[in-house]
């Protein structure tokens, strides 16, 4: 990687973990136990005491607030 692509990743990295912090506790934990750390929907729903519907529609909320939140960076810092 050239430094402007290492930079180009290091905020990538930074606004991705901003996007985090901003998701509430429940959309946060689901998403690092799904997409970061790999549970599967019956191991989250067992982790959190929540059923596997449950799981899947947060899942689907959260994604929905990370992918909004992420669009707004991209939208400001390519404007």
């Amino acid at each position: 990687m050239n430094p402007e692509e290492v930079l180009q990743a290091k905020e990538r990295e930074n606004a991705i973990q901003q996007a985090l912090r901003r998701l509430s506790h429940e959309h946060r934990s689901i998403i690092v136990l799904r997409d970061i750390e790999g549970f599967s929907y019956t191991e989250i729903a067992d982790v959190l005491g929540i059923s596997m519907g449950t799981v899947k529609s947060r899942l689907a909320r959260a994604r929905a607030d990370l992918k909004k939140s992420l669009m707004r960076y991209l939208s400001v810092r390519y404007l």
